[in-house]
């Protein structure tokens, strides 16, 4: 499925195509066919779809409110035929679908939502009618298990979303080494993403799992790893980040809108928020002990990353400009602040690096704004200088008389890039 800038892209290099004898008029006639008009496409569709889902999460929950207020007045044997009945109800609706509607997103869609959600209430309801089944890890584990071949037989983005959260949500009641088990269960549904990636990667279904998987996949990290991320967890998170952020330069990085970049805007969050969080003194001195209790692992596991996030960088190298450098390789400098604060326990040199490297992931940005003649760029830029000093009037006592000052002078700044850079572009699109 293919989003309306991509249509839109398609129509207009049809007739050209078809002139120049690459592609018969025939098959041109049979593209617009299948993927029919912009508006209808991106409109109609897109409705038939989000209202499918929505109806369909309503009946399911619906139904449960019901059963779960009449449910105490329900013998054993009714409530069994009620939890099947539900199920098997279910299961045929879906079997409709894939008969008679198979190339109809919005009624696969509908199906396996309203199928996954009978799934849960019918282990629930079974379970807590026989007491089968009181952890709720294990009822969480066995309705993920049995939810998982709706991704592929109904082909359903909303099934991948719930069992992607599911997954993460039994991860966080895990311990020892059941804890790994859950890379296997994130695993089993990868196969399906990839596919969506390599089929329709700029579909919005496939932006908004992408999100999805991603964030799930940091949780899931965290829970997994979690006795590893002590002392250094803030520096294995940036070379996280850091590969998210090369990851999205490859993928979904020429897209308008920051939404349908969920790596570039995940892995450069993450990767702004944790320098700007290492510009306290406070937090290095709180790890000034940690280096001597962590263990072997630990280290390991941060050397593996800091190589994969350099190797990413060498690779890329050739597509990747100044830009990219500059916030791919925050996890190196991170980990250069933490070999200096290994030797200061005071912190105050890891503090220094990492209020000059913020400084100057400010400049740049807004050098990259004025270059491009973006305003909004130009602001985020003089907004992270902004939130810099902020947070060093908490560090340092200072006079409100300079304070205030310093605020006047910064505030004056965003005005006068922002008056400069409005007639530099009204100049331009003058000339133009």
């Amino acid at each position: 499925m293919m989003n309306k800038k991509a249509i839109v892209w398609l129509y207009q290099q049809l007739p050209e195509l078809v002139a120049k004898g690459i592609i018969p008029p025939e098959s041109a006639a049979k593209l617009k066919e299948h993927y029919g008009s912009v508006t209808e496409n991106t409109g109609n569709r897109t409705f038939m779809l989000v209202f499918g889902i929505i109806g369909a999460l309503l009946v399911g929950l619906g139904i449960i409110l019901i059963l779960a207020h009449n449910w105490v007045q329900l013998t054993k044997l009714h409530r069994l035929m009620i939890s099947v009945g539900l199920l098997v109800t279910a299961q045929i609706i879906a079997g409709s679908v894939l008969w008679f509607k198979r190339n109809s997103k919005a009624w696969r869609e509908a199906a396996a939502t309203l199928l996954m959600l009978m799934v849960g209430a019918a282990l629930a309801l079974v379970g807590q009618t026989y007491h089968l089944v009181e952890d709720m890890d294990a009822f969480v584990l066995t309705w993920m298990l049995l939810s998982l071949p709706l991704l592929y037989l109904m082909n359903s983005v909303v099934a991948a979303v719930l069992y992607f959260i599911g997954v993460t949500a039994w991860s966080g009641g895990q311990y020892g080494l059941s804890k790994q088990f859950i890379w296997v269960l994130f695993g089993l549904a990868l196969p399906y993403y990839r596919g969506m990636l390599v089929s329709c990667r700029q579909a919005n279904t496939t932006v908004i799992l992408s999100w999805v998987v991603t964030i799930c996949f940091y949780f899931i990290f965290g829970a997994a790893f979690s006795n590893y991320l002590d002392w250094l967890g803030l520096l294995i998170y940036s070379a996280l980040f850091a590969m998210t952020y090369l990851i999205g330069v490859v993928w979904f990085n020429q897209e308008e809108h920051s939404w349908r970049m969920p790596f570039k805007t995940i892995g450069l969050t993450g990767s702004i928020g944790l320098t700007f969080i290492l510009t306290f003194n406070d937090v290095w001195s709180h790890m000034a002990s940690g280096w001597r209790s962590e263990s072997l692992p630990a280290y390991g596991l941060a050397a593996v990353l800091l190589i994969m996030v350099i190797g990413g960088n060498i690779l890329l190298r050739n597509r990747s400009g100044q830009d990219v450098r500059r916030f791919s390789l925050i996890p190196c400098v991170i980990g250069a602040a933490y070999l200096i604060q290994f030797y200061d326990a005071s912190g105050t040199g890891a503090t220094i690096i990492l209020n000059g490297y913020m400084l100057w992931l400010s400049i740049g940005i807004i050098a990259t704004g004025v270059r491009n003649q973006s305003i909004g760029i130009v602001n985020l830029g003089m907004l992270l200088i902004v939130v810099l000093i902020v947070a060093r009037f908490f560090d340092i006592d200072v006079s409100f008389v300079v304070r205030g000052i310093v605020f006047v002078l910064v505030g004056l700044g965003f005005l006068a890039a922002n008056i400069v850079l409005l007639r530099r572009k009204a100049g331009w699109q003058h000339e133009k």
